[in-house]
């Protein structure tokens, strides 16, 4: 028996788009949702062995302490027999992993509960994934099941996570000074990230105040840039942290008048931006985990879109080397990634798969702001799958 999703699909009331969210979602307790469903054993399983795997490696076990200062053990987080660290689930050594092994979790729950390739791709029109969950949105669209799934899981998690393990090693941990620190905690109660949410001023006003920020400092080596803009009005700002500190304590008052949020993204390292990450991203193209990433855009069975320029990834050819480039160096443009959805006025239904529903309010903004309508569903928790699988 089909979902009831897809029976209605059959009859053709349904049409699906499918997204994924990005990193700074926290995934640990959507995590152990997925771990207590029977089904999902054999994925876990190789979710497991493929970060042992790259544990194990010899340039990695070489640096293990610095980017693993507590190890990473995975299985045990979820079964609760030892509880993380906060700081261990903001380093990007372990969240690339956390994150797409929970965003894949949810589509694998997914095809084992009837969204197989079969019955599912003729009703989808597209997708896309958010940051670096773009590489989800590519795994979604393999047209995978049983055997070759699995593979394909061991093979998208080696690849992201080892991409984890270049990126922070290529950025390093800067220092942020201890007046900085002590200002900024004051006034958030946290630490400061390298990756920052604002949400209020339009991105035109945002860009102004960085510009002048910008100006008035040492910053020219590595200013605060806008480097996701997800709605006009939602927008994420990128930098040393110690340089968004002093940005959000420049701007504080102005921000405070204006009613202007701020939130710090949990992550380790400012994404999205080639100044960083250009080290990174030769490093990780020569690496084994990269060159034997084995799938090309003709391999994908529905168009799956680029959030920097809405290209439709069937034309590229190793997606490998283009995922880290463009989740590494591009700016993020939320609604050219959406370009399948706003140009298919027969899409009904958008399936969010995760983590967290931030890219659930994002799409639902901007369909507002273009006047369409399309019901969206986020499969997060147990209630969130159970609406997708009865």
């Amino acid at each position: 028996m089909l979902p009831a999703l897809l029976e209605g699909a059959r009859s053709g009331e349904n049409r699906f788009y499918v997204q994924f969210g990005g990193q700074g979602n926290s995934f640990l307790k959507e995590m152990q949702i997925l771990y207590e469903r029977p089904e999902l054993a054999a994925f876990f399983d190789v979710c497991f062995e493929a970060i042992e795997h790259c544990l194990n490696r010899p340039d990695v076990r070489e640096e293990f302490d610095r980017f693993y200062p507590r190890s990473f053990p995975l299985k045990q987080w979820l079964e609760k027999t030892v509880r993380p660290h906060d700081d261990d689930l903001y380093l990007c050594t372990i969240t690339f992993a956390g994150n797409q092994i929970t965003q894949l979790g949810s589509y694998v729950a997914a095809v084992l509960g009837g969204y197989t390739p079969a019955a599912f791709y003729p009703h989808v029109s597209s997708g896309t994934g958010h940051s670096g969950g773009l590489q989800a949105g590519v795994f979604s669209a393999l047209g995978l099941e049983g055997k070759d799934m699995l593979e394909a899981v061991y093979r998208f998690i080696v690849w992201y996570t080892i991409a984890g393990f270049h990126s922070q090693r290529a950025y390093g941990f800067p220092a942020v000074p201890a007046d900085v620190m002590e200002s900024i905690v004051a006034v958030e109660r946290e630490a400061p990230r390298p990756m920052s949410v604002v949400t209020g001023p339009t991105t035109q006003e945002l860009q102004e105040y960085v510009d002048l920020f910008n100006a008035s400092g040492p910053y020219e080596a590595f200013p605060v840039r806008i480097s996701l803009i997800n709605t006009d009005r939602i927008n994420v700002l990128t930098g040393h942290a110690a340089d968004l500190a002093r940005f959000r304590l420049h701007y504080l008052s102005l921000f405070e008048e204006r009613k202007y949020s701020w939130n710090f993204v949990n992550v380790s390292i400012p994404f999205h931006r080639p100044d960083t990450m250009g080290p990174a991203i030769h490093d990780f193209f020569a690496d084994e985990a990269c060159r034997s990433f084995p799938y090309r855009g003709s391999d994908l069975k529905f168009p799956v879109h680029s959030f920097y320029d809405g290209k439709d990834l069937r034309e590229m050819d190793r997606l490998g080397e283009f995922l880290a480039d463009v989740m590494m160096s591009m700016p993020l443009y939320w609604d050219r990634s959406l370009r399948g959805l706003l140009e298919d006025p027969t899409i009904t239904h958008v399936l969010d798969f995760g983590p967290g529903k931030v890219t659930t309010i994002l799409t639902r903004t901007i369909l507002e702001e273009r006047g369409r309508s399309a019901e969206l569903l986020s499969a997060v928790g147990r209630a969130g799958l159970r609406k997708i699988l009865e």
